[in-house]
């Protein structure tokens, strides 16, 4: 663990977390949105197409789009910061044929790399902390409802509950001098809230229509009521074309409009003030069920916000009889950094396979 003391700010360090960034004075990013077992491999695509567990992530209005009881569970992995993402749900469009339910929790563990900035002895010193133990954790859960109108149009819409912490423990020498004059982050045992968001609620609306043939297009507001970076007000927008029973292509965009900032006002030791800034990411992707058993998935997805690029495949394995299903999926950046994130999943099906609406 290092630390510098300094009487000026030198260039702001670059993050992988919105809270902190803010402390530094330099560009904020949003917490990477979370997708599905299917999207991950499709360059975060498919909110066109989000059937059953991927609509309770993607857009909630998909899960009307089939007929199907889906209980779903899956693993994530992301490197370098030891993410660790655990997801369970349950979707139900069988039981009644009016509406479709859903229910899904998510957790979440890593330890971001970074450093940040804390007031020492005044406005005028700052203390940079770098090398200190930094951990994010989540608790997410949310009840989704869809209601379809005939059979070429669905709207959809998710209440969430959750809990995020990201937090630093100083050790011992640490703490500024005079804790009167130390940044206001610092509590009695020495941790530090780097952007905790405490107890939230917020929703999706969304709707999914099929226009004609196996053209699918969704639209989907994500965290209308936002909360900071953990849950930034999103636009999502998907085109997604079934072409056979065996073959679908799907394109994404989604715009971030909450999620980032850039700090305007560096007069002080800290972040004055801020600016938020409009991102973009674009992902597409493909799939292919070799035999009807073994999908094949494809992807790509550009992120404007970090500018950087990824690629992401997928396989699977699915069983009609009785129904179920195993997924691994893999995304790795090939620019800006090597982020890797894997994913492997498992579904259980009744009724079977929804074959041309949604695909496998």
């Amino acid at each position: 663990m290092m630390v510098r003391m300094s009487a000026q700010l030198p260039h702001a360090l670059r993050l992988t977390f919105c809270a902190a960034s803010l402390l530094l004075g330099s560009v904020s990013h949003a917490a990477e949105p979370q997708v599905g077992l299917r999207s991950l491999a499709m360059g975060d695509s498919l909110r066109a197409m989000a059937t059953q567990s991927e609509g309770l992530l993607l857009n909630p209005s998909g899960i009307a789009m089939t007929k199907q009881f889906q209980a779903s569970g899956f693993y994530s992995l992301r490197l370098p910061s030891f993410g660790h993402f655990l997801h369970a749900s349950l979707a139900d469009s069988v039981t009644n044929r009016f509406f479709a339910l859903g229910l899904y929790y998510n957790y979440l563990y890593e330890k971001p790399r970074f450093a940040y900035r804390l007031r020492s002895g005044g406005e005028a010193f700052t203390q940079t902390v770098y090398g200190t133990e930094i951990v994010r954790t989540g608790h997410e859960t949310g009840s989704a409802v869809a209601i379809p109108i005939g059979e070429r149009v669905a709207i959809g819409a998710t209440v969430k509950y959750a809990n995020y912490s990201l937090r630093s423990q100083l050790g011992q020498d640490m703490a500024p001098p005079g804790l009167s004059a130390a940044d206001s982050r610092i509590d009695a045992e020495k941790g530090v809230d780097l952007g905790s968001t405490g107890h939230i609620v917020t929703f999706d609306i969304g709707a999914t229509f099929r226009p004609v043939g196996g053209l699918h297009i969704g639209v989907v507001g994500q965290n209308l009521w936002p909360h900071g970076y953990e849950l930034p007000t999103l636009l999502g927008m998907g085109l997604g074309y079934q072409f056979t029973d065996r073959l679908m292509l799907a394109v994404d965009t989604v715009v971030n409009f909450t999620g980032n900032e850039a700090c305007s006002d560096m007069s002080g030791a800290t972040c004055g003030e801020t600016v938020r800034r409009t991102t973009v990411r674009v992902g597409a992707g493909g799939e292919y069920a070799i035999a009807g058993k073994v999908p094949l998935r494809l992807g790509y997805l550009y992120d404007n916000d970090l500018r950087r690029h990824h690629v992401s495949f997928g396989l699977g394995y699915i069983s009609q009889d009785p129904g179920f299903a195993l997924d691994v999926s893999v995304r790795q950046s090939v620019t800006a950094g090597k982020e890797t994130v894997m994913l492997i999943g498992f579904r259980i099906l009744r009724d079977g396979i929804p074959g041309g609406e949604g695909g496998p």
